[in-house]
């Protein structure tokens, strides 16, 4: 492979490990939001502590129903 073609490729997958870490982060932000709306927390302090929108926690629940 080319110098060239191997920086695309190493750059390709390193975005893609960052595309996946952060999909993974927000995936687990949203099981902690819906687990703690069944332990009774409101949705604005649910968005406090996992450090997302009161707008996609609404979402997220409303979807988990």
């Amino acid at each position: 492979m080319c110098r060239e073609m191997e920086q695309i490729y190493s750059e390709g997958i390193e975005i893609g490990e960052k595309r996946g870490i952060e999909l993974g982060a927000l995936e687990k932000a949203r099981e902690t939001a819906i687990s703690l709306v069944g332990m009774g927390l409101s949705v604005d302090k649910i968005a406090e502590a996992v450090k997302i929108s009161e707008e996609v926690v609404k979402e997220w629940l409303d979807r988990a129903v």
